[in-house]
């Protein structure tokens, strides 16, 4: 085998060397450090397997007082060749090992010690220079490193940000740690491995950066392995693992591998494979979801939990196959549940026969629900949708006594099955809010208030507050943008404030069976493109006229008779815009 000897020095080693140098004083070294093969190796950092010295890169040079350690000069990072300086007191002497370590040499016997522990300071590609381990021959102030053997080297990506106690642990079937022996006198000199113990290796690292990805070398013997494992290890907690069979490992053949840590969410640094684990661990935090999902059972925030489930982009996503009532989500009674950034979609496909009347078909049953609401929850930059077909009873949301909803600007809540968007349903003493600040909500109806009890006695409290956004009825024959009912409950505690946003579509008021009483009607603001002048009652006209105030906004019909002293709606361009009078 022909090595080449790099760049040695113009000066001779007998120049670099005081042979009479005072007792105990440190001289300053200097070597010239090559690889063989030249500037090219096929055990190198790049995907091509160039070789280039790396910044920190330290060797071992032989000594009379065994190896002594010799760093890279900083100038020399990123190249073939490098030089290396050392302060100690003995004389170089004929051997230089890399990397630097707890080597030892008898004659021309090696025993070479790989390590079953690394710390990186950073995992990116290029910041680790645990290259495969390497000797060579000084002569003249210069050294070829000739390869004893190889290394594993895997990227993972996807790594979370976590803690300092993170691991790269690499086990493999037959010996990788520990001292091997080379004799430099062969003609090829290696290490092998064999079966004796020493066979995982540790790499303890850091990283604070979402999603990264990272490169791990694990020098290791020669032979064939009949398996290896890698794991990703945060902690207490298994991120990752996959291994690979029947790898060879050659003199100067690194081999390569890939790993992703897979993990659907991610919890103020420990991440989970289930959303579900995610959101019941979670307590007034951040749930972050790394990807979308599809979920085979719904996700249910307990009584008194609160947690923000942040989508970060990502889509859940649910079909129910039952034929009773399902949902996606569920908010239990006393949660506070935040949904931002991300879609959430539901279908209920699965007919239930005992629904579908004569003439019609059957349907999904009563009631399938994008989300169940009786706690509170918050949208932001939101879009839900509801796909179940109209027939039956399906919701994007449907909020229960005792909920509350506050609907924010960029949230979309789409019911494209053909039933209601939003539901406030109640029949007893549990009071519902909802308000929309923002957004669009659009459906057969966008928003129905439902009294869902026959007892006259009970007035439930139901408040509707619209101060912007876009309320859609997809529905041309009625075209109720609000409609509030009831099977027989009082409505006089049904209120509806309105500052601003737009209708397309009417607020009807008072329809089912107690007209008793009227809900209340504020409107201050907001554009009305309904096809009944913008809002109507089903009860009676002096009772209406008591329940709705109008002192803004713009109409396509005159609202005059519902706009009190001190206000006037003025005909303008076809419509009617009601203000204060100046």
């Amino acid at each position: 085998m022909a090595f080449a000897i790099l760049l040695a020095f113009s000066c001779q080693r007998d120049d670099l060397q005081d042979k009479t140098r005072p007792e105990g004083e440190k001289y300053h070294h200097t070597l010239r450090v090559g690889v063989e093969e030249e500037v090219r190796t096929r055990a190198g950092f790049d995907a091509d397997n160039s070789f280039y010295w790396h910044r920190g890169d330290r060797i071992g040079v032989l000594t009379s007082a065994g190896f002594r350690e010799m760093v890279l000069d900083e100038s020399f990072h990123g190249q073939a060749s490098g030089v290396f300086t050392g302060d100690f007191t003995e004389e170089i002497g004929d051997y230089v090992v890399y990397p630097s370590g707890a080597h030892t040499i008898a004659g021309t016997r090696l025993t070479y010690v790989l390590p079953a522990t690394y710390t990186y300071a950073s995992i990116e590609d290029d910041a680790n220079s645990f290259n495969p381990p390497m000797f060579g021959t000084i002569d003249e102030g210069s050294a070829t490193l000739l390869h004893l053997a190889s290394f594993f080297r895997i990227g993972v990506t996807n790594i979370p940000d976590g803690g300092d106690d993170m691991k790269f642990v690499f086990t493999a079937d037959r010996r990788i740690t520990g001292e091997f022996v080379a004799e430099l006198s062969d003609e090829t000199p290696v290490l092998n491995t064999d079966d004796l113990d020493g066979n995982a290796v540790t790499v303890n690292f850091s990283n604070a950066t979402p999603r990264a990805a990272g490169v791990f070398y694990i020098p290791a013997p020669l032979g064939t392995y009949g398996t290896i494992t890698v794991k990703i290890i945060d902690g207490d907690v298994l991120l990752a693992s996959r291994t690979w069979t029947d790898q060879t490992l050659k003199r100067k053949t690194p081999k390569r591998g890939t790993l992703a840590v897979d993990y659907v969410a991610e919890v103020e640094g420990t991440v989970y494979h289930s959303l579900h684990d995610a959101l019941n661990v979670a307590d007034n935090q951040v749930v972050t979801l790394e990807q979308d999902v599809v979920l085979d059972a719904p996700l249910v925030l307990p009584k008194d939990k609160s947690a923000v489930l942040d989508l970060n982009g990502n889509t859940i996503s649910m079909t129910s196959t039952s034929s009773t009532a399902s949902y996606l989500i569920s908010v239990k009674g006393g949660a506070d549940l935040t949904l931002r950034n991300g879609s959430i979609i539901f279908a209920a496909t699965t007919p239930d026969t005992q629904w579908g009347g004569e003439g019609q078909p059957p349907y999904p049953g009563y009631a399938n629900n994008t989300i169940r609401n009786e706690g509170v929850l918050t949208l932001v930059g939101m879009y839900l949708e509801n796909k179940t077909q109209k027939g039956g009873a399906s919701y994007v949301i449907d909020n229960y006594n005792g909920a509350k909803l506050v609907i924010n600007e960029g949230t979309t809540i789409v019911q494209s099955g053909g039933d209601i968007a939003v539901r406030m349903f109640n029949g007893s003493a549990g009071e519902i809010d909802v308000t929309i600040n923002g957004g669009t909500v659009s459906g057969h109806r966008a928003v129905w208030i439902q009294l869902a009890s026959n007892n006259a006695s009970v007035a439930p409290v139901m408040k509707l507050n619209v101060n912007g956004g876009t309320l859609t009825s997809i529905d041309q024959t009625y075209n109720q943008a609000v409609y509030s009912y009831s099977y027989g409950n009082d409505m006089r505690n049904v209120i509806i404030n309105v500052t601003g946003g737009i209708f397309n579509g009417d607020i009807a008021l008072t329809g089912g069976s107690n007209k008793t009483n009227l809900e209340t009607l504020n409107i201050s603001g907001g554009t009305f493109n309904g096809l009944w002048g913008g809002f109507y009652s089903y009860g009676a006209e002096d009772k209406a006229l008591d329940a709705i105030t109008v002192t803004g906004g713009s109409f396509p019909e005159d609202p005059s008779a519902y706009v009190p002293a001190g206000y006037v709606a003025v005909e303008t361009g076809g419509r009617w815009v009601v203000g204060p009078v100046e």
